[in-house]
């Protein structure tokens, strides 16, 4: 692993999950007391698809993807991870292959759950356990939010519902807007919702035109949620 620190903080790190904030005081404890905590900078992956899975993981700050790869070399983008999400889960069933590779796109501070000290607390902390199958809930529930909403449509709808879910998943008020702090590029953008990127290109100029987009000095996006929106009807 491309890793540039490991952290020695271990105070409550678990309260970052909003699965794990309802769990009694001694479980989240229980949970930290197996969590190791390591800083990465950006483009440094985490994982690589087809490794063998050792660990359940959160993300603590920062922001990361996971993409597939192609038989031909052609990336594609599953899932952006935001702070508090906890990914990497097919590591709680045991040591299965990674299904994806996992990249930071800015600094990024990653926690890990060992799975075998995890699987032996579930063992004695059912709470854990359901904490877990909420997550797997609402992990099911959001893969079927993202295929309603590439499902036949155009790519000027994809794109306007990839924005809109980024704003609210990620994003910051501003004004009547929404300021989504993570860089993405073109070809990010395009992989998330299955496109080329000189498409996206085009789709993010006429939303710019119409000021449903802005960009500042750095790239990052102000989306204009009540504008997009026209788009996803």
């Amino acid at each position: 692993m491309a890793v540039q620190s490991i952290l020695t903080r271990q105070s409550d790190l678990t309260s970052v999950v909003p699965a794990f904030r309802d769990l009694p005081t001694d479980a989240r404890h229980s949970l930290d007391d197996i969590v190791s905590v390591r800083r990465y900078r950006k483009d440094a992956y985490i994982f690589i698809e087809g490794e063998e899975s050792e660990f359940v993981s959160f993300l603590v700050d920062g922001a990361l993807r996971t993409f597939r790869t192609s038989a031909d070399g052609q990336e594609q983008t599953m899932r952006m991870i935001r702070p508090g999400e906890v990914f990497a889960l097919s590591g709680f069933f045991g040591r299965e292959p990674y299904a994806a590779t996992a990249q930071t796109i800015e600094p990024s501070t990653v926690a890990f759950l060992q799975t075998r000290a995890l699987r032996a607390l579930v063992q004695r902390r059912a709470e854990v356990g359901w904490a877990f199958l909420q997550i797997f809930g609402d992990r099911l529930r959001e893969a079927q939010e993202h295929m309603a909403e590439l499902s036949g449509r155009d790519a000027t709808q994809k794109l306007a519902a990839a924005l809109l879910r980024l704003g609210e998943e990620s994003g910051v008020p501003d004004g009547g807007g929404i300021f989504v702090p993570q860089h993405f590029t073109h070809r990010q953008l395009a992989q998330l919702i299955g496109c080329s990127r000189e498409t996206v290109t085009r789709v993010l100029r006429e939303f710019r035109q119409e000021r449903s987009v802005d960009l500042d000095a750095e790239g990052r996006l102000r989306i204009d949620p009540s504008r997009l929106q026209r788009h996803t009807a």
